[in-house]
C-alpha cells in the first residue's frame, strides 16, 4: 500500500505544473489573482491535514500488513519522518508562506527526478508494468 501510495505521489507532481498553468491563466491579474491566492490558501491550509490523516487512516485500514496495529498515532509518524518517508508537519508548514509569494511555482517544490527515480524502482510501479 505505501508503494502504490508513493507511486501515486510521484505522478501527481508531473500534474501539478498543469494545473498552476491552469490557475494562472484562469487567475486574473495584479490585486485580484493575490486576493484569490490568499482566500484558497486561507481554506486549503487547515483542511490539506485533516484530508491526508483520514486518507492515511483510511489506507492503514485496508493494508492487511498493518491489521491490527494502531494508524497514525504521533510516535510511528515521527519515526517515518526521521526515515524520509513523511515531511515533518514543520516542512509541511513552511509551504504555506512559501505557496503565497509572488514568485511561486510548484516546479520549486520537490523534486521531479526524485520522483521518477523513485518509480523506476518502486515495487509498486514494476508490479503495475
Amino acid at each position: 500500500m505505501l508503494g502504490l501510495l508513493r507511486r501515486h505521489g510521484a505522478e501527481e507532481g508531473e500534474h501539478r505544473a498543469v494545473a498552476f498553468g491552469m490557475y494562472q491563466h484562469c487567475g486574473g491579474t495584479g490585486a485580484s489573482r493575490c486576493a484569490r491566492r490568499a482566500a484558497g490558501t486561507a481554506v486549503t491550509a487547515p483542511v490539506m491535514p485533516y484530508l491526508w490523516v483520514r486518507g492515511a487512516a483510511c489506507s492503514m485500514r485496508h493494508d492487511p500488513e498493518s491489521a491490527g496495529r494502531p494508524c497514525c498515532s504521533r510516535k510511528e509518524h515521527e519515526k517515518t519522518v526521521r526515515k524520509g518517508l513523511l515531511p515533518s508537519w514543520r516542512e509541511l508548514g513552511a509551504v504555506v508562506p512559501r505557496c503565497l509569494r509572488r514568485p511561486c511555482h510548484p516546479s520549486h517544490e520537490g523534486s521531479s527526478s526524485r520522483a521518477v527515480e523513485y518509480l523506476k524502482r518502486s515495487p509498486a510501479a514494476k508490479a503495475a508494468s
